[in-house]
């Protein structure tokens, strides 16, 4: 059966068995079902910064040209803040059409502590990373694409032996790593199923105390 098929009927089956359980078993799903959930996200987690680590290494060290790395540096970045851009206007015209919590009675709710936009420079200043393994750990994307490129283009620049030999290293990481999501994919299903089992449960428990 096609892994998505599977994942599919994960969702729907985890749906039925939650709506049979009911609320009485949300300590027990809670205790016992919940965790495994949580187990598949950190599998998931645990991937990220190493596949974007040795998959952009390895995609820079494969174009060989520190000034075709230069031209894709820059239309990336241009690429990047045009879509963040658009994003944003987006953002507000929707906000503009839909007028969202317009009517919402809020009652004494105290308001959320907003924190205020990072201008434009402190979004450069914050693309590099002053700490590439604190970037890793936090798995702070940006500022580890940024370490990934330059690491990348300082393989290139170095060339000869050792700039094969670490080209040849981050590009069997990167195989690895796929092959690590692919083994946590076959999982995927019993791990969609164990993360929607309580939300359905919890949720009909709060619909019944409704």
């Amino acid at each position: 059966m096609n892994l998505s098929v599977q994942i599919f009927v994960s969702l729907i089956l985890s749906v039925i068995v939650g709506l049979i359980l009911g609320p009485d078993a949300a300590p027990w799903v809670k205790l016992w079902v919940a965790p495994i959930g949580t187990m598949f996200i950190n599998l998931i987690k645990m991937m990220i910064v190493p596949v974007i680590l040795s998959s952009l290494v390895t995609g820079m060290t494969g174009l060989g040209d520190l000034k075709k790395l230069g031209r894709i540096g820059v239309k990336t970045f241009i690429m990047y803040m045009g879509t963040t851009a658009i994003a944003i206007l987006l953002g507000f015209g929707a906000a503009m059409l839909i007028h969202p919590g317009v009517g919402l009675d809020m009652g004494a709710a105290a308001a959320p502590e907003i924190k205020q936009a990072p201008t434009f420079m402190e979004v450069l200043v914050n693309m590099i990373p002053k700490n590439p393994v604190e970037s890793m750990a936090n798995a702070d994307i940006l500022p580890l694409i940024v370490f990934s490129i330059f690491l990348g283009a300082g393989i290139v620049a170095v060339g000869g032996k050792k700039g094969v030999f670490l080209t040849q290293f981050f590009d069997s990481m990167a195989e690895v790593c796929y092959k690590v999501i692919g083994m946590i994919m076959r999982v995927s299903p019993v791990g969609v199923f164990c993360l929607l089992v309580p939300v359905v449960v919890n949720n009909r428990n709060n619909h019944q105390s409704d």
